[in-house]
């Protein structure tokens, strides 16, 4: 049985607790809030909460995975439903009710809108370039450069950047589908790998899934779960450093104290202190304008894309509360009225957060420079027992990739002997 030190209680650092504990090791997190959860609980105001991310998931076998591994199964902890689908609305007044899960509705849908279904095609060839990053990246902690050979090169075709869509599509507005979520993450499409394109793939092949009770409705089943594994919870202590024996980690630095360690499962977002800092730009995230909307507000699908220039992305927080992503200095009510969705008679609350507010929430990720970023990242060919998971780390920050990060990081840790 090892000692296990889990710096960070948001998704990251539940997951990775409640797999190990599971494993029959000793774990203790280490969070420097008042309570778990971080990121999940979203925006809050009098009680209400809204998401401060897309509050649905693909890849459902992720999180089927983390509960069945952690204990009771999914469907005995949290309800966890398919979603319908994403609204893509464009300048020129035509919109695409896009479903997700399905390529034959995806072909019937895009015919429809479009006359002719380049979509399909395009989407399936990504099939090969997915299983080829699962295997090499995820399904396993990534050890890096060598793992990339020529053949996995000649694959991903790395140094095609995303932007190379523009030109693979007779009809702009699908690029548009595909690019502008790029830039609403805050990346430049002159220096993303197009491979990262795949999530079109993976959202085609799995659809996406909704949380019984949205993301806190998620925090609150892992905390419950890490209750009956017995995982110890220290709140309101930061954890600054790790300690070391030669290149094994040996213990916790905090400001109360230093915990002894033989694995540190660091998920905080900021990097222990003795370890070189990242060479990569951390993304500058999209403001947030969270609004609540009245009676005869118009309809307005769960998941809308709005491509405008710049875009914006509304989702649902249920009860008639939105959540609304924007980059422009523009008021995103305004540009919303511009662009046919005209909200503004309807608002009844309404709150902002600057993406300098949003910085303070956690980490949102680091900026693709090149395709060689992915060997920079926090948690890459992981050693003497310290491993990176979260938002800042390998693969990056969507809840999929850091529940894939965190069964990669068990699985390199394994059972404790009996």
């Amino acid at each position: 049985m090892a000692n296990v030190v889990v710096v960070g209680g948001g998704f990251a650092g539940l997951s990775a607790a409640a797999r190990l504990a599971k494993l029959r090791h000793r774990v203790t997190v280490v969070e420097s809030g008042d309570r778990l959860g971080g990121r999940l609980h979203g925006h809050v105001v009098d009680g209400s909460s809204w998401p401060l991310e897309l509050d649905t998931v693909t890849l459902p076998g992720v999180f089927r995975d983390l509960f069945r591994k952690s204990g009771r199964p999914i469907d005995k902890a949290i309800g966890f439903e398919k979603t319908v689908g994403r609204r893509h609305l464009f300048t020129d007044g035509s919109s695409l009710d896009l479903p997700l899960g399905n390529r034959g509705d995806q072909h019937e849908a895009i015919t429809d809108v479009f006359g002719e279904d380049e979509w399909s095609p395009w989407v399936d060839r990504f099939a090969e370039p997915w299983n080829v990053v699962r295997l090499m990246a995820l399904d396993e902690v990534f050890a890096g450069r060598k793992d990339v050979d020529r053949s996995v090169r000649k694959m991903l075709r790395p140094r095609r950047t995303i932007g190379s869509i523009d030109r693979e599509f007779a009809d702009e507005r699908l690029a548009k589908v595909v690019l502008d979520p790029v830039r609403l993450a805050g990346h430049d499409r002159r220096s993303t790998p197009a491979f990262l394109a795949v999530s079109h793939y993976l959202e085609r092949s799995f659809g996406r899934w909704r949380f019984e009770g949205g993301l806190p409705g998620l925090a609150a089943a892992l905390e419950q779960r890490l209750v009956e594994r017995r995982v110890t919870v220290e709140l309101g202590e930061a954890a600054h450093d790790v300690t070391r024996s030669g290149p094994q980690v040996t213990g916790v630095v905090t400001n109360r104290r230093t915990l002894p360690a033989d694995v540190v499962v660091w998920c905080a977002p900021t990097l222990p202190a003795s370890l070189p800092r990242p060479r990569m730009l951390p993304v500058i995230p999209a403001s947030r304008t969270f609004v609540t909307l009245g009676p005869g507000a118009p309809d307005i699908a769960d998941d809308t894309l709005v491509h405008g220039n710049p875009p914006v992305r509304l989702y649902t927080a249920g009860d008639s509360r939105w959540t609304i992503e924007h980059h422009s200095g523009e008021d995103p009510l305004v540009a919303l009225a511009r662009l046919g969705l005209d909200l503004r008679a309807h608002v009844e609350t309404r709150s902002t957060m600057t993406p300098g507010e949003l910085v303070t929430r956690g980490h949102f990720g680091w900026t693709w420079s090149t395709w060689t970023t992915a060997f920079d990242l926090p948690g890459v060919a992981p050693r003497g027992g310290l491993y990176l998971a979260g938002a800042h780390a390998h693969p990056g920050g969507t809840l999929e990739g850091i529940g894939m990060a965190t069964s990669a990081i068990a699985a390199d840790v394994g059972a404790a002997s009996r």
